[in-house]
């Protein structure tokens, strides 16, 4: 195996005519081989997984039928988190989304994303682990927005900091004048 892992950890129902739903992953080179796999009812056309990269760059996988209504493809991605979702294509021309999921939540090791310190348990099974590009993020936002609440206060406080002097210099000024 060397430096190549490979991990099925879970399977997760998705809803709608999705069923269960899981992902097989790789490292190769640089990147992350993903191979998901998911059962969809109702015979559709075709279906794709569509995975979207924190930056919201889309990348479209087809899947092919492997019958009995179950879907599988692959491709090479960036390694990360990325979100999930399933889109089945009918002959009518309607479709379908699953909904969102994560490639930790389908399965993938998180060691493969740099997250081996990661474990999730039974208690936080809602909760998904951020990756250290997310948080990094998350922390950006909060200080950009802390910076412009600071600037709101000194523009909102500004006008009140500068009247009140100037009012006291004018009214000083009409007292020290001499009445004509």
């Amino acid at each position: 195996m060397g430096t190549t892992l490979a991990a099925l950890l879970a399977v997760i129902v998705l809803g709608g005519p999705f069923g269960e739903a899981t992902v097989d992953g790789t490292l190769v080179g640089e990147n992350l081989r993903v191979e998901f796999e998911i059962v969809v009812a109702d015979g559709p056309a075709a279906v794709v997984a569509h995975a979207v990269d924190p930056g919201q760059t889309q990348q479209t996988i087809g899947l092919g039928d492997r019958n009995g209504g179950v879907w599988a493809g692959g491709t090479d991605l960036e390694v990360m988190n990325y979100v999930v979702v399933f889109e089945a294509l009918y002959p009518d021309g309607e479709g379908s989304l699953s909904e969102p999921t994560t490639l930790l939540a389908l399965g993938l090791d998180p060691a493969l994303i740099g997250m081996a310190d990661v474990v999730n348990t039974e208690e936080d099974a809602g909760s998904q682990p951020l990756s250290a590009t997310t948080r990094r993020w998350g922390w950006g936002s909060a200080a950009l927005g802390a910076v412009a609440l600071a600037l709101l206060a000194v523009w909102a406080m500004g006008d009140r900091v500068k009247s009140e002097p100037v009012q006291q210099e004018m009214e000083e000024k009409e007292d020290t004048q001499p009445p004509s």
